[in-house]
């Protein structure tokens, strides 16, 4: 049987983002005896309309794609023009290296409006995953729309989305095999209760309701350990002069990553316009870590935490769960063995990878 040929195609596609690594992980797993996969990439281009940076290239994610049997192609844009309704790629050679008939199927990573190339691939079945939900295209040869939960699902509705083309398929989050290696001991945080967060540096995302709430209830036998995140972190952290507070850089290190939430007791969530569906919640499900986040515009992290933890108002609400999770041993023992559960049941990467396997097979019969 011939394999089925599917092409990725993301701008700035090798970046270390969240829906980058979602592109990247679906790409790595598919079982290369049953697909040839090809990912179309570039690297960040500035945008016409906006001074919004898109994350650069990280060349530990090309390694990792590549060492995975994808095969690369790098193409070459000049400027991203988001003044233009299809955000137009300016001085592209991307139709130069591609051609839709070469390809049983197109995997998107996008917006979910009309948009560049898109617009112009009009004969291959399209599994569109949509990272946003600000419009619902009627695209002829989209095949399915996939949602990464079900509150995203309905704004994709709300905004003419066709509810019967919309699957929720959530981000798979890889989880490599890890030691128990944690900061506790070069911290001197063996006997502390320590809660904990990770963020890419971004000032639009920073919350301040994990800290004001970290004040209410910190003591001598408390820490909190945020990883990357916007620096107003520390600057929040210094002007409420708060004991037992530590940073640690940005890192795409899985080892590290998992060292950072060996650590903590409580992953204590915060992000101001919230999430659809959050890698870090996730990574921190795999570690069967109690969660606390707060209400924010996007709800997606309460779909998510479920009965592992609690969603909250404000930080007064924040600093009540924290130390319920601190106090209530029972509590803090039922969220955790419901957290570790949720990651098995819904966010493992194999039974992620077997939906999209099942959409490709279904697509390429459509062609």
């Amino acid at each position: 049987m011939a394999k089925i040929k599917v092409a990725f195609i993301k701008f700035g596609g090798m970046a270390n983002g969240g829906t980058e690594k979602y592109l990247q992980t679906i790409a790595a797993h598919l079982p290369k005896d049953k697909f040839d996969v090809d990912f179309f990439y570039c690297d960040a281009a500035p945008y016409i309309g906006s001074d919004y940076k898109h994350l650069d290239t990280d060349e530990s994610r090309v390694e990792y794609t590549k060492s995975h049997g994808v095969n690369l192609i790098k193409f070459d844009v000049e400027f991203k023009d988001i003044t233009k309704p299809t955000h137009d790629w300016v001085n592209t050679n991307f139709f130069d290296l591609f051609d839709e008939d070469n390809y049983d199927v197109i995997q998107t990573g996008r917006s979910g409006h009309p948009e560049y190339p898109f617009i112009h691939i009009n004969k291959t079945p399209i599994i569109d995953s949509i990272h946003l939900a600000g419009m619902g295209e009627d695209k002829a040869n989209v095949y399915k729309t996939i949602l990464i939960s079900q509150e995203q699902k309905s704004k994709w509705v709300q905004a003419g989305g066709n509810p019967n083309r919309g699957e929720i398929i959530p981000v798979p989050v890889e989880i490599p095999d890890y030691d128990q290696s944690s900061y506790l001991e070069e911290f001197g945080w063996e006997e502390k209760f320590v809660f904990g967060m990770h963020q890419r540096n971004d000032m639009y995302i920073f919350s301040s309701i994990p800290l004001e709430a970290y004040e209410e209830i910190q003591s001598d036998d408390t820490a909190f350990l945020i990883l990357g995140g916007s620096s107003n972190y520390r600057k929040q952290a210094k002007d409420y002069q708060l004991k037992n507070v530590k940073f640690l850089d940005t890192t795409s290190d899985i080892s590290l990553i998992h060292k950072f939430l060996n650590t903590l007791n409580v992953y204590a969530h915060g992000r101001s316009d919230g999430e659809q569906c959050s890698s870090s919640i996730i990574e921190g499900m795999s570690h069967s870590l109690p969660l606390i986040s707060h209400t924010a515009p996007s709800m997606g992290q309460r779909e998510q935490i479920g009965d592992a933890g609690k969603v909250v108002e404000g930080y007064e609400d924040y600093a009540e769960e924290m130390n319920r999770l601190m106090n209530d041993k029972d509590y803090y023992i039922q969220c955790m063995n419901n957290s570790g559960k949720r990651y098995d049941e819904i966010y493992n990467v194999p039974s992620i990878i077997d939906k999209f396997i099942k959409l490709y097979e279904e697509a390429a019969n459509k062609k």
